[in-house]
């Protein structure tokens, strides 16, 4: 293996993360797009009831990748830790250990959906005539997530080489494919099964290119029995059993809101929440990228030791997604009573207020998405896990009283509150951690990126009032307000040195890119 694959130049590293982000976005973007256009698309297609109990029963098969245990993290985390000490055959351990760790997760992983699926009917409140229907969803979904388990380490792979930009381009194309698919399929007249049954096969196909990517991007990867460690598991697990809790705690503490709906109401409000929920998964996936693409950066400097490029990374990482959050939230938020109305039509302003309270959560989330990665890559991941596991708990008790007083905008605002528990819990430890006082982290990562909101939100509502209704209006009045956010932020959230920093970076993409065009090379 050549050296520049073990230790990139410094250039060469922030132009890798520039394509990482940049790629991600870009795929982010187009998803964005393809789900505002499928959902109502399918909605219209399937109605409320059939389209809430597809929802329903990928929500469920969405609980499975709990059976991850934390092990996907710990591979990252390991892989990155033994690429930067340069050991080929540690790794290759690492990856067949959990090569088969994995394969027998995703047997179990089906035989639990096989479970469910025959108690379906007696765990959700749903009509007998969706039984069948309900049951062949949930088992073609379960397909899905069983596989991709086994082929999990080749993302891996991807993730702790810091090549994320490899997979996003193949993730692109498929899922171009799959909404092609999608409106294919319905507009012949068929049903959810035959839906459901297409997408997975579509979904699935990618895993074969992605194992294949790993290995073009660490050509000695062996996935072999003779490389199974037991001691590499028990390492493995050290780490995963506490980011399984986090992964767990942060599941039941925003992802089983439409399980709540499903066992205390019915599928049409878990449809109308589900509206909700798509919104803010989308502004959450829009807001949580950066920590995940820095991960590999704060295992390296854990090891190289000191504590001032940690601070410098956590201050600077965690302000900018924040910014972002705070960008998008506040723009979507204020404009989702014009959106919604405009994207759906009259029927669905019960899923307004969920959303205004949902996108309070992604701006939660986004402000201690960093500092639980800075925990996690220094050691600290034992604290991370009791701070989720408490806001898990109050989000548990919280939802089971607030439901059935306030319905669905009762579970949203139980899940505000179990997210504020937990960034009074995480924010000022990952502070202390890097030598940062609580006071001087809010007034340097939390305040630039807070007061230009005031901005975008009086911005949007001044021009709500004189456009006139319909999406493309509402779309235009959110991208304006997200402008004057993005314009503000910029000039006044940023300091100097930021923004010549990212000036510079974008100059050197620039260069290489016509170095590349010059030269015939434009790949990669």
């Amino acid at each position: 293996m050549t050296p520049s694959t073990w230790h990139q130049p410094r250039e060469h590293s922030l132009v890798t993360l520039a394509r990482n982000v940049s790629t991600r976005y870009v795929l982010i973007v187009v998803n964005v797009l393809i789900g505002l256009v499928m959902l109502r698309y399918n909605v219209q297609h399937l109605g409320q009831d059939t389209y809430g109990l597809w929802m329903l029963a990928t929500s469920v098969t969405a609980y499975f990748t709990v059976l991850d245990f934390g092990y996907g993290s710990a591979v990252v985390r390991y892989v990155a830790e033994f690429r930067a000490r340069r050991d080929v055959k540690a790794l290759n351990e690492t990856l067949s250990t959990m090569a088969f760790v994995f394969l027998g997760i995703g047997a179990l992983c089906y035989l639990v959906a096989i479970g469910l699926a025959v108690a379906l009917p007696h765990l959700f409140n749903i009509d007998p005539a969706q039984v069948a229907t309900g049951r062949l969803v949930l088992l073609m979904s379960a397909l899905q997530v069983a596989l991709f388990f086994p082929f999990s380490i080749f993302g891996g792979v991807i993730n702790g080489f810091e090549r994320y930009y490899v997979n996003n381009v193949v993730g692109l194309a498929f899922n171009i494919a799959t909404a092609i698919v999608n409106v294919v399929v319905l507009a012949m007249g068929y049903g959810l099964v035959e839906l459901v049954a297409c997408s997975t096969v579509l979904r699935i196909a990618p895993l074969w290119i992605y194992r294949w990517n790993a290995y073009r991007v660490f050509p000695q990867l062996e996935i072999r029995r003779r490389h199974f460690r037991r001691d590499r598991l028990r390492e493995l697990s050290g780490f995963s059993v506490y980011v399984a809790v986090v992964d767990w705690s942060g599941r039941l503490t925003y992802m089983t809101d439409a399980f709540f709906l499903g066992v205390f109401m019915n599928t049409a409000a878990v449809a109308i929440f589900s509206v909700a929920q798509r919104i803010s998964d989308t502004l959450l996936t829009l807001t949580h990228q950066i920590q995940t693409l820095l991960m590999p950066a704060v295992v390296h400097r854990a090891i190289d030791g000191g504590t001032e490029g940690q601070r410098s990374l956590l201050v600077r990482a965690t302000r900018f997604q924040f910014a972002i959050a705070m960008c998008l939230c506040g723009a979507i938020g204020t404009a989702a009573s014009t959106l919604i109305h405009a994207w759906l039509g009259p029927g669905w302003e019960a899923s307004v207020r969920v959303t205004q309270i949902l996108a309070a959560v992604v701006v939660i989330r986004a402000a201690i998405a960093m500092p639980i990665t800075m925990l996690q890559g220094t050691g600290r991941h034992r604290y991370v896990a009791a701070a989720s596991a408490c806001s898990a708990v109050a989000n548990l008790v919280l939802s089971v009283v607030m439901v059935s007083i306030w319905g669905v905008v009762g579970i949203a605002l139980a899940t505000v509150v179990a997210a504020l528990l937990c960034a009074v819990l995480v924010f000022p430890r990952s502070c202390q951690a890097v030598g940062l006082g609580v006071w001087a982290g809010c007034r340097s990562i939390l305040l630039p990126a807070l007061w230009p909101a005031a901005f975008a939100i009086a911005s949007v509502s001044w021009l709500q009032q004189s456009l006139p209704v319909g999406i493309v209006s509402a779309l235009v009045n959110v991208t304006f307000g997200m402008g004057v956010y993005a314009a503000v932020f910029v000039l006044f959230g940023l300091d100097r040195e930021e923004r010549q920093w990212f000036l510079a970076l974008w100059q050197r993409i620039a260069t290489r890119r016509s170095q590349r065009l010059a030269t015939g090379d434009v790949v990669g």
